[in-house]
């Protein structure tokens, strides 16, 4: 609490210091807080909500797009770089109204080349229609700033982190413009360590203790290209080309201790240490083809893309006795995986003096094919095959999809239906247990909206949708994942698709914003732990459950207290209960959480900007966790150099290292265990962004789609 007192009593300094530094001020008192008068940085528009980033003070010291993203209502980062919407749901995320779907490492080293100067706006749908995929339950669309002007542009922007280790990303962006021709290059490199730890205490059944601890240093030697070209030959019709190239090179050592003590935690049982050294690479190239048209009010747009990534990966894992040194195993393992994704789509539209209709289609093929070889030392001293551990997996499936869907703007209200069909059908091939599941299903998924403007300043909107969620490729892979000798993951290639009906209320006035979702999601996917009580071992496996119900509110406010004291405020609290059959009882509490998310920002002497950003949550879980409260304090300071071209900002994240995510399991009498996750979030972080060249023109970035998501591409 000390740290704490301190740091708030810090804050009050840089209040009085800033206020005393205002000319504007002098010797008058504050008498109230005034409600920005200027336009609104956060507005409702049909289905999106809107929050202006570009010149706008909040957002000034947000080290990378990244950072933006944070102070989205209703959206948490997690240390790993997840993005969790209203507590439940992973966002897609767009880039000027395309999807970028990517997994949270690429999505990071994507939006570490953006400075929030390069970022228009960021749009908030909390409840897509049907002329969306599927899989998008929300969405986050970052309109980029665009500028037409002919000749080049370019941008470096180069970061530097510290915590126990140190890590650089640094992007090259260049972009050439003529009247007819765009080329754009974007290069990127990271090298450096990341740090991720593990610990668990668990009771076993025969009454011991074990204390598991997992610390996992990663080094990082990462190169990202990606090469577009623009042609528009003719008036409102370009065709655009863009090759992509994501190279990952790591070094992994993984050490693990389990210490274990009898129920007194006064005698020692037995004590072992692992280490596991792994080289994961991946080698991830995609070729995308654009076209898109307009003639008049007709729009067609056509897209093509074809994935193809590679993933290698040995491992030499010992396990040991600490006090004998005696070796108790020793493993070696080979994983091999190969995606590709193919996709075709095309989307028509069409305003009439009735409304717009949209209709479109879209072709996926998706196929994987996974085999991990165990071998396991004899106490023959040599190394044999493990065909417990060792397996072949395959995955193949096919999407195809269609929708329809009207938009009319009727006076004060804005409304819109759609109805959109997905066919799937999918080939899960165990080969070495001999197992094939197939899945051949139609979902519907309709949808409907309805906004209503008040006034100039006030809107409410409401919306229904049914979405559905397919479990991704490492749920139905069966192969394990240690996380220590007697723990593991394993995917289920048996999982359903989940479907999810969302009805949604919206109301703005001003920047003040308020959203309301609740629904039903039925055969949501869960991981859940299975104990062997003999072994010791504990497994987390994946089921479906019945359903579960759940329901948010977010309220955002932001307020400008004085020219040089801005704030914004995310409260909000989320509700979920699941039905989940656990060994032979259903479990179903109700769970309620609080969050309160915030950032204040004061303009300095000198165009100096500081920045403090804040969270609480409060505990949490679901039907079998309890999850401990959370929180954390970043500070930032940012100023800019040379007319504009250099920004520079220094962020120090997590002050007080009290970012780490922890559970409890409920049924002490089943498994008594509480474990706990940390991603080396306390860091200092310094960024460096300078632009040059004649142009200002933004180049595009390569689309993504959801299957390469799913793949964790």
């Amino acid at each position: 609490m000390a740290k704490v007192f301190s740091f708030f009593c810090f804050l009050v300094m840089i209040n009085l210091y800033a206020r005393a530094q205002d000319s504007t001020i002098g010797t008058r008192q504050l008498q109230a807080v005034e409600v920005n008068a200027a336009p609104p940085s956060v507005r409702q528009q049909a289905d999106k909500l809107v929050m202006t980033v570009a010149g706008n003070r909040l957002f000034r010291t947000a080290a990378n797009g990244f950072d933006v993203l944070k102070k989205v209502p209703g959206l948490e980062v997690g240390g790993d770089g997840a993005l969790l919407l209203y507590g439940r749901i992973t966002p897609a995320v767009f880039i000027d109204g395309k999807p970028v779907l990517m997994s949270p490492e690429a999505l990071q080293n994507y939006l570490a080349g953006l400075s929030s100067d390069m970022i228009a706006s960021i749009a908030l749908i909390n409840n897509p229609s049907s002329q969306y995929d599927a899989e998008y339950k929300a969405i986050i669309d970052i309109r980029l700033k665009q500028d037409m002007t002919m000749g080049w542009k370019g941008n470096i922007n180069t970061s530097l982190q510290r915590n126990a280790y140190t890590y650089s990303d640094n992007q090259l962006q260049l972009s050439y413009k003529t009247p007819k021709l765009t080329y754009t290059t974007r290069l990127g490199y990271t090298r450096g360590t990341t740090i991720y730890r593990y610990q668990a205490l668990q009771h076993l059944a025969n009454t011991d203790i074990m204390a598991t601890n997992n610390n996992v240093p990663t080094s990082n030697n990462n190169f990202s290209y990606q090469l577009g070209a623009d042609y528009n030959f003719k008036k409102n019709q370009h065709i655009e080309l863009q090759l992509r190239g994501f190279l990952i090179n790591r070094n992994a050592h993984a050490y693990n201790t389990l210490y274990t003590t009898d129920a007194t935690a006064q005698h020692l049982v037995f004590n072992t240490k692992s280490e596991n050294h792994y080289d994961p690479t991946q080698r991830n190239y995609l070729v995308n083809l654009n076209y898109s048209g307009q003639w008049g009010k007709t729009q067609l747009q056509l897209l093509g893309s074809f994935v193809q990534a590679n993933t290698r990966q040995q491992e030499d894992i010992q396990t040991s006795d600490v006090i004998s040194k005696a070796l108790l195993d020793y493993w070696k393992t080979a994983l091999q995986q190969d995606i590709r994704i193919r996709t075709m789509q095309a989307d028509l539209s069409r305003e009439t003096g009735i409304g717009t209709f949209r209709m479109g289609g879209k072709f996926v093929y998706t196929s994987t094919r996974n085999n991990i070889h165990y071998d396991t030392l004899t106490t023959e001293h040599v190394f044999a095959p493990d065909s417990g551990r060792s397996n072949n997996f395959s995955y193949d499936e096919y999407i195809s999809a269609g929708y329809l869907s009207y938009e009319r703007k009727q006076g004060k209200f804005d409304l819109a239906a759609g109805l959109r069909a997905e066919h799937t059908r999918s080939i899960a091939n165990s080969i070495t247990q001999n197992e094939v599941t197939k899945r051949n299903y139609l979902t519907w998924l309709p949808s409907i909206s309805a906004t209503y403007t008040i006034n100039q300043d006030q809107q409410i909107g409401i919306s229904f949708a049914r979405r559905i969620t397919r479990p991704t490729f490492s749920q139905l892979n069966p192969f394990r994942f240690y996380n220590s000798p007697l723990n593991y993951v394993v995917g289920n290639p048996y999982l359903l698709p989940s479907k999810s009906n969302t009805l949604a209320l919206t109301y703005t006035i001003r920047s003040f914003t308020f959203a309301l979702n609740a629904g039903r999601e039925t055969d949501a996917m869960l991981r859940y732990p299975e104990y062997d009580t003999v072994t010791n071992v504990l497994e987390y496996l994946g089921k479906n459950m019945p359903h579960k119900d759940f329901a948010n509110i977010t309220v955002s406010v932001p307020f400008t207290v004085t020219k040089w004291w801005r704030m914004q405020h995310n409260i909000s609290s989320d509700y979920r209960k699941e039905q989940i059959p656990y060994h032979g009882v259903t479990y179903a509490v109700g769970v309620t959480d609080f969050t309160i998310r915030g950032s204040q920002v004061f303009t300095l002497p000198k165009s100096f900007t500081f920045d403090v950003s804040y969270s609480y949550r409060s505990r949490s879980g679901i039907s079998l966790y309890i999850a401990k409260p959370l929180w954390n304090v970043d500070i930032g300071l940012q100023r800019t150099w040379l007319k504009g071209k250099l920004n520079t900002r220094i962020n120090y994240y997590d002050m007080f290292n009290s970012t780490a995510f922890a559970i409890v399991f409920r049924e002490k009498q089943i498994i008594n265990n509480q474990l706990s996750h940390w991603y080396g979030q306390q860091r200092v972080v310094l960024t460096l962004n300078y632009s040059f060249g004649k142009s200002t023109y933004r180049a595009k970035q390569v689309n993504k789609n959801e299957e390469e998501n799913r793949a964790g591409l």
